[in-house]
């Protein structure tokens, strides 16, 4: 494998007068510096070729497919955006059952103002859609091989939900037609479109991760949420059964379980309990005895919305956050693997470091590909110092791995020369006048008199009517 990465071939040379500026030119054919650069810039993407493929014999072509795969990102985009959108344009089927007044009537049914496409342009508009759906789930086959994309489990789900699509829009389709069954009670295609949706991008299919390794946390606090309310709720059942309140409100434990329910929300609150608090009890007829019953409400809120909703949200946020770093560490581990291969690219000859020589050509490389910020010649010795912790002039593997932050740091720089300094009346004496007298106390102090003018002349115009 190291001979493929290392060697330049005879057409080395040819390579690198025409100049290289394309990421997966780089790796197919760049130099090392080259090809280390394009890494480093995959390593800041967060997402790239299979760590198995890094190591593999295949890498060079299978690279080339990822690249070509990569550049049709704006493609795929519109097409789960054009997916998501039939969503909003095709007819749903229940509007079949209503002819008068029909789903054309927006006053009538608020469906949106969009205009609904007709059943044929929904089906060519869709079948369009799918075609390049399929080639997006199953191009990446040609770049990580059929072993590898069969056992992730995105991918699976993927095929499969592109199965059910592809079922529901033939099934849609025989429906439609003259000689086919005349009663279709649903369709899935718009919940698989979602999910479709979610699980190609990116930032939606790592939010998903996150909540799915919280499910088992949160059930377990939704389990002590409802015990709180089903044991308040049987209190307050047995406590007000023969009251004003038992009679009129919490008239059985269904009804007392849902107004405190509804009283945890504390959209109730306070009107649920104001017969208890209000009216004397049915069996002493003693004016306002009943009143105390009002602590019972009073500890509920306290308890339910100050210490168990607080509760829960402090265990849901724990749950998060540590299924967050979960998810930041196995990215970061993707990182890392990267530009490990990056920094044996130019560790010609085992070392174990770079010097500076060849992190500042890196950088220079760095600057002919797009995700990294674009590095000055000025900040090339500041982030390799960023970098050096050691400071022995030289990095190595572990401070080689900071490199992406280093180059995203936003250094210090000396003040530029205004643009107004290349022209030729800047330095004019009639300038410097101008340059001094803005300077002066008295010029912000004319600047306030006009505002304190202008103000007064406002008020005049907007009260001369009434004067």
């Amino acid at each position: 494998m190291e001979p493929l990465l290392r060697g330049e071939g005879s057409g080395g040379r040819r390579d690198h007068a025409r100049g290289i500026f394309r990421r997966s030119d780089a790796i197919t054919y760049g130099s090392n510096y080259e090809k280390a650069a394009a890494l480093v810039d995959l390593a800041e993407d967060g997402v790239g070729l299979p760590e198995q493929i890094l190591d593999s014999s295949s890498f060079q072509s299978s690279s080339r497919y990822y690249f070509i795969f990569i550049k049709c990102n704006i493609m795929w985009s519109l097409a789960y955006f054009a997916l998501i959108v039939l969503n909003f344009l095709e007819r749903p089927l229940w509007c079949e059952n209503y002819t008068k007044p029909s789903c054309s009537d927006r006053e009538y049914f608020f469906l949106g103002q969009l205009p609904y496409l007709t059943n044929a342009e929904c089906l060519i508009y869709e079948g369009l859609t799918v075609v390049v759906l399929i080639i997006h789930t199953f191009f990446p086959i040609s770049y990580e091989g059929s072993r590898i994309y069969w056992r992730n489990a995105i991918n699976l789900l993927k095929v499969f939900c592109l199965l059910v699509l592809i079922a529901d829009m033939l099934v849609y389709a025989i429906y439609l037609s003259p000689a086919a069954f005349d009663f279709l009670p649903f369709r899935v295609a718009p919940y698989i479109r979602v999910i479709l949706f979610i699980l190609n991008i990116r930032e939606l299919r790592e939010t998903i991760t996150i909540l799915s390794g919280m499910v088992g946390t949160y059930l377990n606090v939704l389990a002590l949420g409802l015990l709180f309310l089903l044991f308040a709720s049987w209190v307050a059942y047995v406590m007000f059964e023969d009251t004003i309140q038992g009679k009129t409100v919490f008239t059985s434990y269904g009804a007392t379980l849902y107004q405190i329910f509804v009283l945890f929300t504390t959209s109730n609150n306070p009107d649920v309990w104001v017969p208890a608090y209000k009216y004397e009890l049915y069996s002493l007829n003693l004016p306002g005895a009943s009143r105390w019953y009002c602590l019972y409400f009073i500890i509920f809120v306290l308890l339910g919305v100050y210490f168990v909703t607080n509760l829960v949200l402090a265990v849901v946020y724990d749950s998060f956050k540590s299924e967050l770093v979960k998810q930041v560490f196995e990215m970061d581990r993707m990182r890392r693997a990267m530009l490990e291969k990056a920094f044996n690219l130019l560790d010609t000859h085992s070392t174990g470091y770079l010097n500076k020589d060849q992190c500042i050509r890196l950088f220079e490389e760095l600057n002919k590909y797009r995700t990294l910020p674009k590095i000055t010649k000025e900040e090339f010795e500041l982030i390799f110092d960023e970098l050096d912790d050691s400071r022995d002039v030289k990095l190595n593997k572990d401070e080689f791995a900071d490199i992406c932050h280093a180059i995203a740091l936003k250094f210090q720089k000396e003040d530029s020369i205004s643009y107004f300094e290349y022209l030729p009346f800047y330095n004019s004496p009639t300038s410097k006048q101008l340059k001094e007298f803005v300077k002066r106390p008295i010029f912000g102090y004319l600047v306030s008199f006009l505002l304190v003018l202008n103000l007064v002349a406002v008020i005049i115009e907007t009260t001369g009517g009434y004067m």
